[in-house]
């Protein structure tokens, strides 16, 4: 809302001529300001580097022709915007600043635009530089000299360059995200970073590469960073230790090569090893599913033809990741159902069920005693979070500290559905059914975790391998000697499933499919997919 009183007594959108740097520019025509008529106006903006920026080249000293500052009171809703016109400052005062000595907020971006149809909105287009400022000035003194003071010097983003990377050459940087959209309060919480995990990087005139994002979660620390990057038609590994990188820090780096003390990315396997593709049967083992070559950005070499399940044997599972996740820190020796199975001995791997829990009957996130949804629950908003058996390990605790209020596990139908996947024998109201017993032959083996609902980031790396899991999901199905298994074994679908992970605490739940990934009313009913750690 823009109160009457903060808007220019003018026409909204008058241009005003303002000088860059230090260089005074008179003001056209006399616009009243807060009582005060401007008869210059002085709009000092600097651009300041990164922390650490020594390492490194200096960001541009000079505007460029085009470069767009935008500015307005902070924690308002009105942005103004300056233009770099013709080697001075060009500004278009849309709305009026409160008083003398305000407080202004301002950013700038190297491919910013904003929404052509919510002005709050502004857009990201490419990889770029972002500053910005809350901490601007705004005066304007008894003789109606307004000035603008800004000093650009905080980044939501951080800054990497390679050198030696060679003019005009590509550079591919795996596992990092990009702001793309942001709010225009002027506060990082507003901020939106794009999903995607490569950005794509051009050599300059001087052969450098310039990166402006963030990592993923999974491959930093406080002081270490593992990068993944592709060049010269190969991919390279390295892990930088001492080498943080976070929002407004700078390093520097040499472009990759096996010489640097960077290796091959590459995974290659024999049929030996336990790998994405792999089955897993209800005995608890394992066999071959034909993978043989592994690219960081899901390329996969495979055998000519997908390798058969072992004759005989119930597929219960795929396996879609291979050890402990680094950022997994679910306790799979305590077990979500009462006598139910729990692991023994490290995490081999990870595997996603070859049905639905909810073929035909799809769940809600949580509907409790009143069919109640909304309320708080302390687990993870992270969707890249891979806790989903932590997650579910929540559910039990809140259930056990309500159960005097009419709570019970099924009220978590969506997580439910999966811990008992294999032998489930009531519906969602408590009343017994045999609807789920075809299920029976892909129980839980002894020795695992026990079947239980995937988080976010579990099922966002999953769809990454969407396709080549369905092909052994078919070869399962194929080879099906249950004939009532071989009507239910079906490949995952494209459309939406439920994850364990909230994507706030008190309304709404991650949902994934093949191409998005949603926030959903926790009431909603939609399909479940298990998935099990042995």
């Amino acid at each position: 809302m823009i109160h009457k009183t903060l808007r220019w007594m003018a026409t909204a959108g008058l241009v005003l001529a303002a000088a860059a740097c230090n260089k005074d520019s008179i003001v056209s025509e006399n616009i009243p300001q807060e009582g005060v008529t401007p008869t210059k106006i002085i709009f000092n903006v600097t651009r300041s580097g990164y922390a650490d920026d020594a390492e490194t080249r200096a960001p541009k000293s000079e505007w460029k022709e085009g470069d767009v500052v935008w500015f307005g009171v902070l924690k308002s809703e009105e942005m103004n915007k300056a233009t770099y016109t013709g080697g001075e400052w060009v500004v278009d005062m849309k709305y009026s600043i409160s008083g003398n000595n305000a407080t202004l907020a301002a950013v700038y971006g190297e491919y910013m635009s904003q929404s052509p149809d919510y002005e709050r909105f502004f857009y990201f287009d490419e990889n770029g530089d972002v500053a910005y400022t809350n901490s601007g000035s705004y005066q304007v003194s008894e003789g109606g000299v307004a000035t603008i003071t800004l000093s650009l010097d905080r980044h939501p983003q951080g800054r990497m360059t390679f050198t030696g990377v060679g003019k005009g050459k590509e550079l591919v940087v795996q596992n990092m995200t990009r702001v793309v959209e942001w709010e225009c309060y002027i506060d990082p919480m507003y901020m939106n970073f794009n999903d995607f995990d490569s950005i794509i990087l051009t050599g300059e005139e001087d052969g450098t590469a310039t990166l402006y994002a963030l990592p993923n979660t999974d491959i930093f620390s406080s002081n270490y960073i593992t990068l993944t990057v592709k060049y010269d038609g190969l991919w390279y590994t390295k892990t930088f230790s001492g080498k943080e990188f976070k929002e407004n820090s700078n390093i520097t780096l040499a472009a990759p090569s096996l010489e640097g003390g960077w290796e091959e990315a590459a995974a290659e396997y024999g049929a030996a090893d336990l790998k994405l593709g792999d089955y897993l049967y209800s005995d608890g083992t394992t066999s071959d599913g034909g993978l043989r070559k592994l690219y960081p950005d899901g390329t996969i070499e495979a055998t000519p033809e997908t390798v058969a399940p072992v004759a005989g044997k119930t597929v219960i599972g795929i396996v879609f990741h291979v050890d402990r996740y680094a950022k997994d820190t679910s306790d799979y020796t305590k077990p979500l159902t009462t006598g139910g199975p729990t692991l023994t001995g490290e995490v081999r791997g990870y595997a996603v069920a070859v049905a639905d829990a909810t073929f035909g009957n799809d769940a809600a996130w949580v509907l409790g005693p009143n069919d109640e949804y909304r309320f708080t629950l302390d687990i993870s908003t992270d969707k890249y979070d891979w806790n989903g058996y932590a997650n579910c390990q929540v559910m039990h605790d809140y259930v056990t500290a309500h159960a005097g209020e009419g709570w019970e596990m099924r009220h978590f139908q969506a997580a439910w559905s999966c811990e008992t996947y294999g032998n489930r024998t009531l519906d969602y109201d408590g009343k017994p059914t045999s609807d789920y017993a075809w299920q029976a032959p892909l129980k839980a083996p002894a020795g695992t975790s026990g079947w239980f609902l995937p988080s976010c980031g579990q099922l966002l790396y999953m769809q990454d391998f969407h396709d080549y899991i369905n092909e052994h999901i078919l070869a399962a199905k194929k080879a099906a000697s249950n004939p009532m298994l071989n009507e239910y074994v079906d490949k995952m679908s494209p459309y939406t499933y439920y994850s364990s992970t909230l994507s706030g605490a008190e309304l709404f739940a991650w949902g994934v499919s093949k191409n998005s990934i949603d926030k959903l009313r926790r009431d909603m009913a939609l399909r479940t997919r298990p998935v099990i750690v042995f």
